[in-house]
């Protein structure tokens, strides 16, 4: 029998959880599914300081800072009401998802 090394399982994780990601992006482009627990589960399975994690959201980050000072009045609107509701998840969800990482890690 053959045993699974640690880079096989790391990268077991890495494919799965680059998989869920795609599931929660899709679940915000369209709205049958919801997007969050992609999110979470991806977040749980790459680890918080995966570095395409880490682009992900700052890449995030930026579009919400761009939508807020947008000249269009709808879209900052959209902007402030986007980035209320990203600040009030990331609270609810981090330490969640700490905990998480912290009996699957």
């Amino acid at each position: 029998m053959h045993s699974i090394t640690r880079s096989s399982v790391r990268l077991i994780r890495r494919t799965l959880g680059f998989i869920a990601l795609g599931i929660g992006i899709a679940g915000v482009l369209l709205p049958i599914i919801p997007g969050w627990p992609g999110f979470v589960v991806a977040i749980i399975l790459l680890g918080r300081r995966d570095p395409a994690l880490r682009y992900l959201h700052l890449l995030g980050r930026r579009s919400l800072r761009r939508m807020r000072r947008s000249r269009i009045r709808q879209m900052r609107r959209l902007g402030h009401w986007l980035s209320a509701h990203y600040v009030g998840m990331r609270r609810s969800i981090t330490p969640r998802i700490i905990q998480a990482e912290k009996i699957f890690g």
